[in-house]
């Protein structure tokens, strides 16, 4: 335990499988928590059977295996509740319930507990049933825009927004709960909802038209906001969007002096022919000169990293957002949290755990615990 993090202290069970829980306690053990994963038997996590995924979502964990289904597992899981600030879970609604483990049962056995579900439409609701993975909910969140006719031509969301969008939501909620346990000593329920994170992520395409308001152009329709080749066959982005100053630096740069006193209103009007002028112009330069030139002149700008090229960023070095992990995986490397609460090097306090690795250590325990309290102790 890392006593100098903010939720050093602070235990949390997470039933949680795949991608949305894992990712929410993965930041809740960063800052100190104690994760604990409950896992089932035989094959725990499905995610283990893609060790990479696992790996970057798991450090800093424990592992237990239990069965919920019988009698034995389900009387060792309210032990360890017994020594838990926070279960989360993330079945799809009912499934808690059926195994008489649902918020209501667990804040029955231990009231200021704070019971977290994270699911696809919520625990509520005509959709709250329905089985949804990352894809199925930014559809219906309005985040897809794929022409009729041309949908296995369009390439599919390589981040799982709804995944991420929940977790970060849960890992808000929870520490805001906490926070009010500290104050009136109260538990809670929380019902976190991967479509209603997305909605909430939508707010700049929904508020205009519930309110007869004008809409912002998401991404902007500026000619200087895109992606754009170089001599060296490599990629650059612009992010101009609608900064009059950037884009006549950059139109003085690339000898484009006819385009640029153009506002940005006008510059959206004339797209179709400002376009293939600047990308044939932005052609002649290599990406290293592009970058030189742009940062000096303070035009907004990215080159397009590969995963490979990322890794090796000397941005990412500088801010020390991969850390190795010196214990038992010796050498492995992770991606830590960028929050800033604990210094760089003490973040990974544990590698990722084996299938049931920490089983009779934390059971002992909280059965040790349990007798004690039974007794007085």
């Amino acid at each position: 335990m890392t006593t100098g993090a903010p939720l050093a202290g602070i235990r949390v069970l997470s039933l949680a499988q795949q991608y949305p829980g894992p990712f929410a306690t993965m930041l809740l053990a960063d800052l100190g928590a104690d994760v604990v994963l409950v896992e089932q038997p035989g094959h725990g996590d499905p995610s283990r059977r893609f060790p990479g995924l696992f790996a970057a979502l798991n450090r800093n964990k424990r592992s237990v295996v239990l069965d919920l289904k019988s009698p034995q597992g389900r009387d060792d899981f309210l032990a360890l509740v017994d020594t838990a600030d926070v279960v989360l879970e993330g079945f799809r609604p009912g499934a808690m319930d059926r195994l008489q483990l649902g918020p209501d049962h667990l804040r029955t056995h231990k009231p200021d507990l704070i019971a977290v579900s994270i699911s696809a439409f919520g625990q509520t609701g005509p959709l709250s049933a329905l089985a949804g993975h990352d894809l199925s909910i930014q559809a219906a969140a309005g985040m897809l825009d794929i022409p009729v006719g041309k949908e296995a031509e369009t390439p599919l969301p390589r981040l799982p927004l709804a995944d991420i969008a929940s977790a970060m939501y849960a890992a808000l909620a929870i520490v805001s709960a906490l926070r009010a346990r500290d104050r009136a000593g109260d538990g809670a329920t929380l019902d976190i909802s991967m479509f209603d994170g997305l909605v909430s992520w939508m707010s700049p395409f929904i508020v205009p038209p519930l309110n007869g308001l004008p809409l912002r152009p998401l991404p902007p329709l500026d000619p200087g906001y895109g992606v754009f080749a170089t001599a060296d066959g490599r990629q650059i982005t612009l992010s101009i969007a609608g900064e009059d100053h950037m884009w006549r630096a950059l139109c003085d740069f690339l000898g484009l002096g006819d385009l640029a006193g153009l506002t940005e209103s006008e510059r959206d009007q004339r797209t179709s022919q400002i376009t293939p002028r600047l990308r044939q112009a932005i052609r002649q330069h290599e990406l290293d000169t592009l970058c030189r030139v742009f940062t000096e002149r303070r035009i907004a700008f990215g080159p397009v990293n590969t995963i490979e090229a990322l890794i090796e960023d000397p941005q990412v070095a500088h801010r020390g957002m991969i850390e190795t992990w010196h214990g038992g995986d010796a050498g492995m490397r992770f991606v830590r949290e960028p929050m800033g609460f604990v210094s760089t090097g003490d973040v990974i306090r544990r590698g990722v755990p084996a299938l049931g690795e920490h089983t009779t250590a934390l059971l002992d325990e909280a059965r040790t615990g349990r007798r004690a309290k039974e007794q007085g102790i």
